[in-house]
């Protein structure tokens, strides 16, 4: 099996690679902690290495000029064209049609899609590609999915009625297009009687904070945390440090601008939320995760108490302003419904937002990371303070993606087509000549990524065609793929194959939803899984109505060279090389049916299956 020995390593080697990758930098004795290694740092040696291990690129041709197709293309190419940088040629078609339906849907696609179009001659195939998935259903489910990751809904916090309810408002605002400002200030003001009954309020309840039993909602805490996780969310401001001390003698080497704030100013915008009430809903039946939400709290006192942070030191109510204006919310309207505007209208929000899906979309965000945003460090105009740099690669361009985004009613559909539509995301990762570490600013080459735990899952039971519905817990929904179950709690439960599945998820980085953020970097744990888990082994079998047991059983039997052809391009996209398929022509007449599970096997190892590249 040296075929297979060789394939094993190399994935190994890359997870472990990725890892090492990762790594922190040594800490200075006189520095506070830094950040881990810049992600453009890190994308860009992870794919110079990639780069060695996927044969799906085909032959690398040399960069000519590409065209540009919109004002992204005049940023990215103008800045280096004037600073003399060589970036990769424009990836081939297959490498596009792959990336895309990663990207947008988190799976990869029929092989009859792909042949249907490589065999098209349109000169607008791509565009027409990009406007065919989105709004797919595809596309519908994997995008609620990252939504619900992004708010980390989760039964356990909002009850699974809440949680399906979430879903299912998040689906609808997605499927329709909905104005992204709208969306936001409808999850910020929402009010219910219960959580269960009314979808946007479930982003409020998830936050908040329970004391000593469960009827002790602890409302200043429940406010504080409000005001980070919208900071965090809809503006990308990292408050977290300053809810409990102020920024100064511990953000001057992380953070100029949250150097210069305090801990009260983190509570007068907690305390846009001191009238918001949240209350367990204890006199129902049963004592579950389900709460009332309305305008009717006490205000927000600088003294009250605290069950997750330091103890506050303030004295008596809290006005609320808005810590990146100072602005007052105007007398007698809703403090949400203020606070709301404020964040919406502010320039940070379409900024934060263009970013955000920038970062999803081309593997690393304008400013890195997207929720560590310098409010000091992003205008070229107002330089900051020696030895700060600006933070944002391109400022320009972020302005420009911003105004863009503003002026088209906030559209996230509008958004995703201009950037896949441009020739800067339709670069090739294969990369002609020298690469050197500093291209990587300038988005001279496409960054590969290791595929997230869903998409993982997903790729590899469209791959197989063997499924195993996931039930929806308090519907009659069963789902196929990862990015269609409500949450990840939907893998806990007693069905046959779940806990293998979910274990696997879990190896893979997917977040609990509840204290752990989403981890996609490599470990020997997941090389191990890919070679030996119960269900990776299971979905290699040929298994009625799996794939190979179609192809297998097809009359007349299709020729050897003809089944090793749609083995590989059910899993790569992509046609076998001479090697590949010698190799593999000599495991199946060796072997036998057992041989095509190997060779099913053998490319689910393959590095190329589990990187978009």
């Amino acid at each position: 099996m040296k075929f297979a020995f060789v394939v094993g390593s190399s994935i190994c080697l890359c997870l472990i690679a990725e890892r090492s990758v990762a790594a922190d930098r040594p800490l200075p004795k006189d520095h506070t902690p830094p950040k881990a290694v810049d992600a453009r740092e890190k994308a860009s040696r992870l794919t110079e290495s990639m780069a060695k291990n996927v044969g799906g690129y085909g032959p690398v041709q040399r960069a000519a000029a590409v065209p540009r197709r919109n004002f992204i293309d005049e940023h990215i190419f103008g800045k280096m064209e004037r600073d003399g940088i060589t970036h990769a040629p424009l990836a081939s078609d297959q490498e596009f049609f792959r990336r895309l339906h990663l990207d947008l849907t988190g799976r990869i696609a029929e092989p009859d899609q792909l042949r249907a179009f490589l065999a098209s001659t349109d000169p607008g195939k791509r565009d027409k590609l990009v406007d065919s998935i989105i709004g797919s259903s595809a596309y519908k489910a994997k995008w609620t999915y990252w939504f619900g990751d992004f708010a980390m809904a989760a039964a356990n916090r909002i009850g699974n009625d809440g949680k399906n309810l979430f879903y299912r408002y998040l689906y609808d605002n997605i499927h329709l297009d909905r104005p992204y400002d709208e969306m936001v200030r409808e999850l910020i003001t929402a009010n219910a009687a219960s959580n269960w009954y009314v979808g946007p309020a479930n982003y409020v309840a998830r936050w908040v904070v329970i004391g000593d039993n469960c009827a002790d909602t602890v409302h200043e805490d429940t406010s504080d945390e409000l005001a980070i996780h919208t900071a965090k969310h809809f503006l990308g401001i990292n408050l977290q440090c300053i809810s409990c001390h102020d920024g100064a003698r511990h953000l001057e080497k992380m953070n100029a601008w949250l150097a210069g704030r305090k801990r009260a100013e983190l509570f007068s915008m907690a305390a846009f939320f001191g009238g918001t009430r949240v209350l367990r809903r204890v006199e129902v039946a049963t004592t579950q995760d389900e709460y009332s939400i309305d305008d009717k709290g006490p205000g927000y006192d600088a003294s009250a108490r605290t069950v997750v942070r330091i103890p506050r030191r303030g004295n008596g109510a809290v006005e609320p302003s808005f810590m990146l204006t100072g602005e007052k919310p105007s007398t007698g309207k809703p403090l949400r419904a203020e606070y709301a505007r404020m964040i919406t209208s502010h320039p940070q929000f379409a900024r934060h937002a263009v970013n955000l899906f920038w970062n999803e979309l081309m593997g690393v965000g304008l400013v890195d990371t997207p929720f560590d945003f310098d409010l000091a460090r992003l205008d070229p105009r107002n330089p900051p303070p020696a030895p700060w740099s600006f933070q944002p690669s391109h400022p320009d361009l972020l302005e420009a993606l911003a105004k863009d985004f503003r002026e088209n009613n906030h559209s996230l559909q509008r958004l995703f087509k201009l950037i896949t539509k441009s020739s800067a995301y339709q670069l090739s990762s294969g990369f002609n000549g020298e690469w050197k570490g500093e291209y990587a600013k300038y988005y001279a080459r496409k960054f590969v990524r290791r595929l997230t735990a869903e998409e993982m899952h997903d790729s590899l039971v469209q791959a197989t065609g063997l499924y195993s519905p996931v039930p929806i817990r308090g519907t009659d929904v069963r789902a196929r793929y990862a990015t269609e179950t409500r949450s990840p709690e939907d893998y806990k439960g007693k069905y046959p194959g779940l806990n293998d599945i979910n274990f696997f998820l879990e190896a893979f980085g997917q977040t609990n939803r509840e204290y752990a953020e989403r981890v996609n970097e490599g470990d020997i744990t997941q090389a191990v899984l890919l070679m030996n888990s119960p269900f990776v082994m299971k979905q290699v079998k040929s298994s009625p109505g799996s794939f190979l047991a179609q192809l297998l059983d097809r009359k007349p039997a299709p020729a050897d060279e003809d089944a090793l052809g749609e083995i590989f391009e059910r899993f790569l996209l992509r046609r076998p090389t001479a090697g590949e398929a010698a190799v593999a022509k000599d495991l199946i007449q060796t072997r036998g049916r057992k041989g095509y599970e190997d060779l099913q096997w053998l490319l689910i190892n393959k590095v190329e299956f589990i990187f978009n590249y």
